[in-house]
């Protein structure tokens, strides 16, 4: 099933049940592989493609990062929404695609998704890149 959505359709790539939670799963969406990222009710979709070397980002490890803390402390955030290259280690965050600690202009591309009556939409759209 397709519907359009911002002009360009949206696939249906399956059940929100057959993601499971905090992995990552490739997904064929028009021909083109993204990976899928599922936590808890919500859903995102990135390139299979590391911007840094074009790593096979289906392969990659999801986690959280530490955050900028002050001396001796350590905040670890964002369980859930990280997800890390496969060749290189770099992370970045599903909702956006930014590369965490800013380490590289380029970010991953990630893909609109939405969740309708427990089916999971992808449209390969860009999500806007954040202010």
């Amino acid at each position: 099933m397709t519907t359009t959505t911002q002009s360009k359709p949206a696939h249906r790539i399956g059940a929100l049940g057959d993601f499971p939670d905090r992995k990552v799963v490739p997904a064929d969406v028009d021909g083109r592989t993204v990976g899928v990222l599922r936590r808890g009710d919500e859903v995102f979709a990135f390139a299979n493609r590391c911007p840094h070397h074009g790593a096979p980002m289906c392969h990659a490890q999801v986690s959280g990062t530490m955050r900028p803390s002050e001396r001796n402390e350590y905040d670890y955030d964002l369980e859930g929404y990280i997800v890390k290259c496969p060749w290189h280690a770099y992370e970045f965050d599903v909702r956006s695609g930014t590369a965490m600690g800013d380490i590289m202009k380029s970010r991953l591309v990630v893909f609109q998704t939405e969740v309708r009556d427990g089916d999971v939409f992808v449209t390969l759209q860009r999500v806007a890149r954040p202010a």
